[in-house]
């Protein structure tokens, strides 16, 4: 599986870079398109997009605020059958001119042409806090974690033989994140917790701590990517992360993780791997339609206001 990443402008490329800084990432060898206002301007992005062999699923890290080329390398990639996952960045609505949050939905009406889904990155969720541009470095890093995990867990170098059989592809994950009449709009959340103190890296022998699945499955509802997204939701899909003794012991409850997503979802997927790490993680990605979100919803007002 070859995957395509592309950042444009400020914040997608922020993104798609902090993506890039995972090791376990780059071993998966994704083609990178840059983009640019020369390069459009010269026609190598329709050139190169035209070159491209084996791409099967897209990554388009996109600032939907700013005038920029989203759609039209959407509808170039869509020409070529390849899936195109949107991770979109929604501008703080008390921070930006009603007139960018009025693009943004102008923008997301043409790439839904195009685009699979959406993976939407709300500023709405740390504009309350002081000087909350300074908090974009960690922000991007968050939401590039919860990719990145999402690209561990269908990986065939992922999950441990033990749990092969219930590793998910990513045309789980695109059919998890899309709807038969349209795309769909998903919030990400992660949590994660040390499965051992300081001193089990100086002394590895030393067992890891049993797991709190309950606690780590209830702090990530509390991190969505989406100013209040609500808890029910049409689809989930699930990424649990741990160090190799607990599949080993077989200590993974997947049942209660999966009892806990099918009281949030209609239908739910779970897939669990092997962390090298003493760190369990647990990343979620909930479906919605357009109408579900608040935060749609009011771009959209915004959008047809006086029209």
């Amino acid at each position: 599986m070859t995957y395509l990443f592309t950042g444009i402008g400020n914040a997608g490329e922020a993104i798609a870079d902090a993506l890039l800084d995972y090791k376990a990432v780059r071993r998966l060898k994704p083609v990178v398109l840059k983009t640019g206002p020369e390069r459009a301007k010269e026609g190598t992005i329709e050139a190169t997009i035209t070159e491209i062999k084996g791409v099967e699923v897209a990554f388009l890290f996109s600032d939907l605020s700013t005038d920029n080329i989203s759609p039209f390398i959407a509808e170039l990639l869509a020409g070529r059958a390849i899936k195109i996952i949107l991770v979109g960045i929604l501008p703080a609505s008390r921070r930006e001119k009603s007139v960018n949050l009025k693009n943004v939905y102008y923008a997301m009406e043409k790439l839904k042409e195009h685009a699979n889904s959406f993976i939407l990155v709300d500023n709405q969720r740390i504009a309350h806090l002081p000087n909350f541009e300074d908090y974009y470095p960690s922000y991007n890093r968050y939401i590039a974690s919860c990719i990145a995990d999402v690209l561990l867990g269908v990986s065939p170098f992922g999950p441990s033989p033990e749990e092969a059989q219930s590793s998910l592809k990513i045309a789980d994950v695109v059919n998890a994140l899309s709807f038969e009449d349209g795309p769909g709009y998903a919030a990400v959340s992660r949590a994660s917790e040390l499965t051992k103190g300081l001193w089990g890296y100086i002394f590895p022998f030393m067992r890891h701590k049993p797991l709190d699945l309950g606690t780590l499955l209830r702090v990530s509802l509390e991190k969505f990517s989406i100013s209040e997204a609500p808890l029910g939701c049409e689809k989930s899909v699930s990424f649990l992360q741990v160090p190799e003794y607990y599949i080993k012991t077989r200590s993974v409850d997947r049942e209660q993780v999966e009892e806990f997503m099918r009281s949030h979802a209609k239908e739910c997927r779970l897939a669990v791997y092997r962390s090298k790490r003493n760190i369990a993680a647990i990343t979620n990605l909930f479906t919605y339609k357009l109408d579900q979100l608040e935060r749609l919803r009011e771009l959209r007002g915004l959008a047809y206001e006086g029209v």
